[in-house]
């Protein structure tokens, strides 16, 4: 088929399942430009593809120098005249690169990819063809979420679902798409009609890092990726990140006036910088995830209990452990306390319990093979169930007591596919109600929202999702805010949440909400901290249960 500029006498032959490379550059980056196209001939990236460069407002010996030296290339001028005035390169809106996007996709019908021209080939664009041929579209994603890349303001305006704004951000250096396909030509056709609006490419008193046409395509396809409706590689740009993408390096800026003979030694440059910093990166993962030293030094907590006017006592904990999250229960007039036990060796938690009478020792309880957390206990129809935090595996699951307290079989999985953090399950009003912690999808953990479900049977009955959890509630805020902080109850005929309100780091405090809540309506708001619970109040407390008189509670205290 005949692939149509809007320049004439710029047209360019495509088959079928050719794909087209499309690029550009001004007079700042027409080295860069230049460094592209040599680094895709070595690389043989231009055998059997189109490749398409834009100009837009190189100087007339640059383009010369370009199209002298390759005659592969079809070169297009992007008239910048006749658009708005933010499509000018120097406006720093980039609204010109949908633009060029629609105008080549429009005319085709199979992959057509966008390459900054600061980015540089290093091997077979195999893959990244596969799946624009799969799935329809390919971004490599960044590790910003997408709240710090793209004004809320612009979120709100185009209809974004709260509850994905923690997605991890991708990144428009690279763009896939399949022409072919419906619904990415709808997507690249919008993308070009927003780029019209500089007050949503290019907001004023915008947030600081909002990344104008990037941000708005990633709104475009937010809502439908993290619904699993548009499937994007699970692969990271090479900048900060340890498992970054291989067969590309992106942002291989080089000044105007470099002379050639620099190249080698620019792309070199850039590489080794970008060998330390993804080695700094997989170094710092692999202090989280197999150093105890690291996690130790960082990160303690420790769980207290008082009964009425007693005193505080805080509940022993063998080395290299730390305990947390703790349920207080009575079993045959005993009270005992469940907790998460971390060990710092294994750097993970299971979950254990600890008697308040005799030698206080724990009892290991539950190893689900991950990382455990938040032993949540209530009973119903005579029996004891707790609904633990697995988030690792993807479920929320409920476990029944078969014999106390080490005995317990999984009964079902009340969610699948999600990670769910600190849920409580509780009666009001005649229903049953689930509250819990969401994580927006591909977020990396960083945020989350509040989410509520309510059925007429905890155990065996269908939970009904509430109306608030569109609203993607605190997922604006990091370090665990919004998250329940311990069971909810009653006070002074109010019915409470204590949640963890953490601003500057996760664990830095908690405070408790009254709710309003019915299946159609929810709200919520702090309260002063009723005297009995004044130990809630201090910095480090993460979490808060009572049994009767006893409170128990923990505390944070290095981080």
């Amino acid at each position: 088929m005949l692939v149509r500029a809007n320049n004439p006498g710029c047209a360019v032959m495509q088959r079928s399942n050719d794909a087209i490379f499309v690029t550009g550059a001004d007079a700042t980056y027409a080295r860069t430009l230049y460094q592209l196209l040599r680094a895709v001939a070595r690389k043989g990236w231009n055998r059997g593809m189109t490749w398409i460069a834009y100009d837009l407002g190189m100087r007339a010996e640059q383009r010369e120098m370009l199209e002298t030296q390759f005659d592969w290339v079809t070169f297009r001028t992007l008239d910048l005249a006749a658009l708005p005035g933010h499509y000018v390169p120097a406006e720093g809106s980039y609204a010109w690169k949908p633009q060029i996007m629609w105008e080549v996709v429009e005319a085709a019908d199979g992959p057509v990819i966008w390459m900054d021209s600061a980015n540089l080939p290093h091997r077979a664009p195999d893959g990244m063809l596969a799946h624009i041929r799969a799935h329809g579209l390919y971004l490599l994603r960044g590790q910003a979420p997408l709240q710090e890349r793209c004004d809320p303001k612009v979120l709100e305006a185009l209809n974004v679902p709260r509850w994905t704004w923690g997605t991890r951000e991708c990144v428009s250096g690279l763009v896939g798409v399949d022409a072919g396909n419906p619904e990415m030509r709808e997507i690249m056709q919008r993308w070009c009609a927003l780029a019209e609006q500089p007050e949503i490419m290019r907001p004023k008193e915008s947030i600081e890092r909002h990344m104008h046409d990037q941000a708005v395509l990633n709104a475009l396809v937010a809502d439908r990726v993290c619904k699993g409706e548009i499937v994007l590689p699970e692969e990271d740009v090479d900048i900060s990140s340890g498992r970054p993408v291989r067969f590309l390096s992106t942002r291989n800026k080089v000044k105007p006036d470099a002379p050639l003979w620099q190249d080698p030694w620019i792309r070199a440059r850039y590489r080794i910088s970008k060998i330390v910093d993804q080695f700094l990166h997989r170094l710092d993962a692999f202090h989280l995830d197999h150093d105890p030293f690291w996690r130790m030094w960082g990160e303690k907590f420790v769980v207290m209990t008082r009964d009425g006017a007693g005193a505080p006592e805080e509940l022993p904990c063998p080395f290299g452990h730390y305990y947390a999250d703790p349920f207080p229960i009575e079993d045959n007039g005993e009270t005992w306390v469940f907790v998460e036990d971390l060990n710092y060796w294994k750097d993970r938690a299971t979950l254990a319990a600890i008697p308040l009478h005799g030698n206080r020792k724990a009892v290991p309880i539950l190893d689900p093979g991950v990382h455990a957390s938040f032993p949540f206990l209530f009973r119903y129809d005579g029996r004891l169930w707790m609904l633990p935090e697995t988030c690792k595996n993807g479920r929320l699951d409920l476990y029944e007591c078969t014999s106390f307290p080490d005995g317990w079989r999984l009964h079902r999985s009340i969610l699948t596919g999600v990670n769910a953090a600190d849920s409580v399950i509780f009666e009001h009003g005649g229903r049953w109600w689930l509250i819990t912690s969401m994580e927006s999808p591909f977020s990396g953990g960083a945020y989350r929202a509040l989410a509520i479900f309510h059925t007429d049977d905890p155990i065996d009955g269908d939970w009904k999702a509430h109306p608030v959890n569109a609203k993607g509630r605190e997922i604006t805020a990091r370090h665990g805010t919004g998250r329940n902080a311990g069971a909810v109850f009653e006070w002074q005929g109010k019915l409470i949440r204590p949640v963890q309100s953490s601003r500057e780091y996760y664990g830095q405090g908690m405070e408790l909400r009254a709710m309003t809540l019915t299946p159609e309506h929810f709200e919520e708001e702090v309260i002063e901290t009723p005297p009995h619970l004044e130990m809630t109040r201090g910095e480090g407390v993460h979490h808060m249960a009572q049994l009767g008189t006893r409170i128990v509670w923990d505390r944070r205290t290095r981080h």
